[in-house]
């Protein structure tokens, strides 16, 4: 159901009457004793018990794609979904479905590209399969597999005041406006650990939840920038920004993120591995 959204949905998902769905739920919730969601206004909302059997359901209906896929022709059967931080969603996991969607012939997976503590809801909560991310996540529930490198710069426009300095102190930086992703966001979490403590004193210009949105701001001189080398690379060939140079490198890790309690089918599995192998070809 909270795949589904409504009964109408699920209903036609099943290839069965809504009637017929509704029943069911409701011998499922007499079976057990307990109501599964709370009826608000004609609205079914999953409620503590629907959530502690959603995990185990999930379970179950991975097994049986488990099972179809054991007499199939295609082991690696099913659906997978996939979530992505919005950095590596948008520069690295195309080219990576590139190359790993003919090698199955899964269904077309479901994708998320959100922000790093959105994903870590997600998938706790068992609407994604597994995720690829540019922040730490932290939860005892997470299996958090080191994937990629990535490289961190401090970027200005070309006609900042700093913009053409050898080698620029963090002394240089502090003072500064800044143009950043927003606070649950791994590229912010990079900048809040990694140089906001370096710096005496720096002002927030603009806040922003997109990548694009960010490049163009700082290219229009409101303030300097702190992404990724993904991100920006080709803003920076294309010199609409340049990279400050400076003697510290900040580089930081990418990771592959599952629930650790889930049931990993073989098509998940095969996915990770993918994923894990792929970095020698990136």
């Amino acid at each position: 159901m909270s795949k589904a959204e409504s009964l109408t949905s699920a209903a036609a998902q099943l290839f069965v009457t809504k009637a017929a769905v509704s029943i069911a739920l409701q011998t499922l919730e007499a079976q057990l004793g307990q109501p599964l969601f709370d009826r608000v206004k004609n609205r079914l909302l999953l409620n503590a018990q629907g959530k502690l059997l959603q995990p185990l359901a999930d379970e179950l209906l991975q097994r049986m794609q488990g099972i179809a896929a054991l007499f199939d022709a295609n082991q690696y059967s099913g659906l997978l979904r996939i979530g992505a931080s919005v950095t590596v969603g948008n520069h690295l996991l195309p080219a990576m479905l590139a190359s790993f969607l003919p090698s199955t012939k899964s269904q077309r997976p479901e994708l998320t590209i959100a922000n790093t503590a959105d994903l870590s809801g997600k998938i706790l909560a068992y609407e994604l399969d597994v995720a690829l991310v540019e922040g730490r996540m932290h939860s005892d529930g997470l299996n958090i597999i080191p994937w990629l490198d990535d490289q961190m710069y401090v970027i200005a426009s070309t006609d900042h005041p700093l913009a053409n300095t050898t080698e620029v102190s963090d002394a240089q930086l502090a003072g500064q406006r800044w143009v950043l992703r927003e606070a649950s966001s791994g590229t912010r979490e990079q900048f809040d650990q990694r140089l906001s403590p370096l710096l005496s004193s720096w002002d927030l210009g603009l806040e922003f939840n997109s990548n694009e949105a960010l490049i163009n701001a700082v290219a229009a001189g409101i303030g300097l920038g702190f992404m990724s080398n993904l991100s920006v690379a080709q803003a920076i060939k294309n010199n609409r920004l340049v990279r400050l140079n400076r003697s510290a490198s900040c580089r930081r890790q990418l990771y592959l993120v599952y629930a650790k309690d889930r049931y990993v089918s073989p098509l998940l599995q095969y996915f990770i591995d993918y994923t894990l192998a792929w970095q020698s070809e990136s």
